[in-house]
């Protein structure tokens, strides 16, 4: 009867291995795959252009088959290692694939209508670790509890490794659970002292045992949702970067607790792949999360094993970068084979950058990521009703600056004059909807808004645009703007030729500006108003009408006054049939 019962627990074993196998690469397709890990706008509200800075995963996945078949004749520690070795290979589950640059559709939707944005660039992560934001948050979450034993030296080595390869941009915080629950975290640092002080601070076999359930499944999601809940807190002195990452170091035994089987790794995956903190938060940022899964197998009995490797395996998500593999006991040094697998992988991604002149005026946007004419064909991606960190208020207008510029070098800007402002705007033919804002020459524009909050860059926009020299649009369309000035010096800066007038453009409806900080408004070359040639031209004209009046008056005059002047009677009528006047010779005619 034993003979039968452990017969029936292996048979179980291997369909829950081989459905594992299928489950724990359920994310992988023949067709190379793009996954938006992350939209981030920050460095619209600092440049002052709508520009969305995009982290994609864009690989052509393998089956995990491909590794472990290998590995079927061997069973024990031999085929756990044979699978880790399998695994910790170059690019082992995926192909690299490059980005489709020139068939790539990337859209926002407004108003129900899908409006795509221009592709500015797109570079590989691995050349852009230097550039400010591109790194990652690692959340390492540590299995201190009694099971573990002295196999948490072998896991600290792990996690020292992390540590010890972190970029310029990344940080980390280190989280420890035990059997009962999860541990004071060191908090998100980006100093390598600091996270490893703490991953130092515990000792193996410190904690005592919990008894014969482990919730792991609560201990575990617990730790991710406080991890990345608290991602960019108040009082937080670290940056938060573009991408996140979870690394479990565990043994993945949980007892007898019916919610830590093998099937709640899947949904515990799940949950960190759709990358919301809560699950049911709408309103915080989506950011999906790569599971770096490290399995530490501990003495324990068969069926807790089976169920702890199972449950290591399914934690993983491989298809958007996640990573499993083993570490036996006095295998520490695999340590170095993990985290390069791991940035290997990272390294792969794309960092895409896009402009993105309309939004939706809402707090969640619709993005979607298309490929076509492709071969093979590449499968996209979308974020749908997602709030992304866009506050539609603060989204710069989308101002051709270079055509601008060269129309007003032309067509110098002057009080009561007019102004063409050229771009990609949102507002169709509405003028109504456009307003200019010309500056005060002694008002300061601020200098930047990197490290402003959203409300103190809406501030600090507001008080740049309170003055009254508003133009009005006369005329509009998607593609420029046509402006009359106010009739005031005020925003005249400088003296002749380098005269300078600094402008704001701002939709009305959405509440959206131009550029404002100091080295990114719009600054246009300006003059004095010049001589009314036509009201000149009139006034002459009335003036040489008048001093000819007068001459002719004067003249007139002068003509009376010498008739008048002889002082002799006035000659005589002549009367028909009456006497001649003498002739020249002093006779009568005849």
């Amino acid at each position: 009867m034993l003979m039968r019962v452990t017969s029936l627990r292996r048979l179980a074993a291997t369909l829950l291995v081989a459905l594992a196998t299928l489950l724990f690469v359920a994310p992988s397709f023949a067709e190379p795959r793009a996954t938006l890990l992350r939209i981030d706008p920050r460095a619209s509200l600092v440049d002052g252009a709508p520009v969305l800075t995009t982290v994609i995963d864009l690989v052509q996945h393998k089956s995990l088959s491909d590794v472990t078949s290998r590995c079927a004749t061997l069973s024990g520690n031999d085929h756990l290692r044979c699978v880790a070795n399998g695994l910790e290979k170059p690019q082992a589950l995926y192909d690299t694939f490059k980005f489709p640059e020139d068939d790539v559709i990337f859209t926002v939707t407004v108003d129900d209508r899908d409006n795509p944005t221009k592709l500015l660039s797109v570079d590989r992560w691995s050349e852009s670790k230097k550039e400010e934001g591109v790194g990652t948050a690692y959340l390492i979450v540590l299995d201190a509890g009694s099971i573990m034993g002295n196999r948490l030296t072998d896991a600290q080595n792990v996690a020292l490794e992390f540590i010890n390869r972190m970029g310029p941009n990344d940080i980390v915080n280190v989280i420890f659970f035990n059997d009962r629950s999860t541990l004071k975290p060191s908090g998100w640092v980006d100093k390598k002292a600091s996270a490893q002080a703490h991953i130092k601070s515990v000792r193996p076999n410190q904690f005592p045992a919990g008894g014969r359930a482990r919730p792991l499944f609560n201990m575990i999601k617990q730790a991710a949702t406080d991890g990345f809940r608290s991602l960019g807190n108040v009082g937080s002195k670290v940056e938060v970067p573009m991408h996140q990452a979870m690394v479990v170091l565990s043994s993945g035994h949980s007892g007898s607790d019916v919610g830590s089987a093998s099937q709640g790794a899947l949904a515990l995956s799940d949950y960190l792949t759709k990358g919301r903190f809560p699950e049911d938060n709408q309103t915080m940022p989506k950011a999906p999360v790569p599971i770096v899964s490290i399995w530490f197998p501990a003495r324990a009995q068969e069926e807790f094993i089976e169920n702890a490797e199972q449950f290591m395996m399914n934690l993983a998500n491989p298809g958007i970068g996640g990573f499993y593999s083993i570490v036996l006991e006095g295998e520490g040094g695999r340590a170095k084979n993990i985290v390069s697998a791991v940035t290997r992988r990272f390294d792969q991604m794309f960092i895409a950058k896009w402009r993105v002149p309309c939004i939706s005026p809402t707090v969640g946007q619709t993005f979607k990521l298309v490929f076509k004419n492709v071969d093979p064909p590449v499968a996209g991606d979308n974020f749908i009703n997602v709030p992304v960190g866009i506050d539609p208020s603060t989204w710069p207008l989308d101002i051709d600056v270079e055509q601008t510029e060269a129309w007003a070098k032309k067509n110098r800007i002057y009080p009561g004059g007019t102004l063409k402002v050229f771009g990609n705007f949102c507002w169709g033919a509405d003028e109504g909807r456009a307003e200019v804002y010309l500056i005060p020459k002694n008002q300061p524009a601020p200098e930047s808004l990197k490290g402003r909050s959203v409300d103190e860059a809406k501030k600090l926009q507001q008080n740049l645009i309170a003055s009254n020299l508003v133009g009005k649009a006369t005329n509009a369309s998607d593609q420029f703007v046509e402006f009359e000035l106010p009739d005031s010096t005020k925003f005249l800066d400088g003296k002749e030729k380098d005269m300078e007038a600094r402008v704001v453009v701002v939709d009305k409806r959405t509440y959206r500006t131009s550029a404002i900080t100091a080295d990114k408004i719009l600054t246009l070359p300006a003059q004095k108003a010049p001589l009314n040639l036509l009201l000149i031209g009139g006034l002459t004209f009335a003036g040489v009408v008048l001093v000819l009046l007068v001459i002719q008056i004067f003249r007139g005059g002068g003509r009376k006054n010498r008739r008048g002047g002889g002082g002799g009677n006035p000659p005589r009528p002549v009367v028909a049939g009456g006497p001649r006047p003498p002739g020249p010779s002093g006779g009568y005619g005849r």
